[in-house]
């Protein structure tokens, strides 16, 4: 998994997946595809936060996370380095989409997050896994994390990642007649 290659190590981490019946290059068409119509209440929660203009986390958006790696088919890890406790998250000044520099960074006071997307078939569907990562870069920025996490994993970055399982199933299930 690229994920594995971007964050091994974290102390934070979700996992989401869902069978869709459709096969894998539509379930990752369907997935490339989506809009912040396809997922309002994502977006909302992504404005309300300041994570991005133009919707929510996905291929629709380029703002959070940022594209890290895309080096197989069907699969695609984003993330970006942060300081999510805060109530406007500052970000670390790494380059857009440089995923060495992400990997490398090792200053204090960071929670590295990642977001890894990946579609495997599965008979004549296929499954659909969303994981999230995050590391912490020393003791005082996982303290301060750890409780943003507990609110968040299973409020709004877990909606998130719920309402985009559905979204893909939806388009892909669409396509096929499923």
């Amino acid at each position: 998994m690229e994920l594995d290659r971007l964050l091994p190590a974290y102390e934070f981490r979700s996992h989401h997946h869902r069978r869709i019946a459709a096969d894998r290059d539509t379930t990752w068409e369907a997935y490339r595809t989506l809009t912040p119509e396809d997922m309002p209440t994502s977006w909302q929660l992504m404005r309300m936060r300041g994570f991005g203009r133009s919707g929510p986390p996905g291929p629709a958006d380029d703002t959070f996370p940022v594209p890290l790696l895309s080096t197989v088919p069907y699969e695609e890890v984003r993330g970006r380095a942060g300081r999510y406790w805060q109530p406007r998250p500052t970000y670390a000044p790494l380059p857009p989409g440089d995923a060495d520099a992400f990997r490398a960074l090792s200053e204090p006071g960071w929670a590295k997050a990642a977001v890894g997307i990946r579609v495997v078939p599965d008979g004549d569907g296929s499954v659909l896994t969303v994981e999230t990562r995050v590391h912490c870069t020393d003791l005082r920025s996982r303290l301060a994390f750890a409780p943003y996490w507990l609110a968040i994993r299973a409020g709004g970055a877990g909606l998130i990642r719920l309402e985009l399982l559905r979204a893909v199933a939806r388009r892909a299930e669409a396509r096929t007649g499923a």
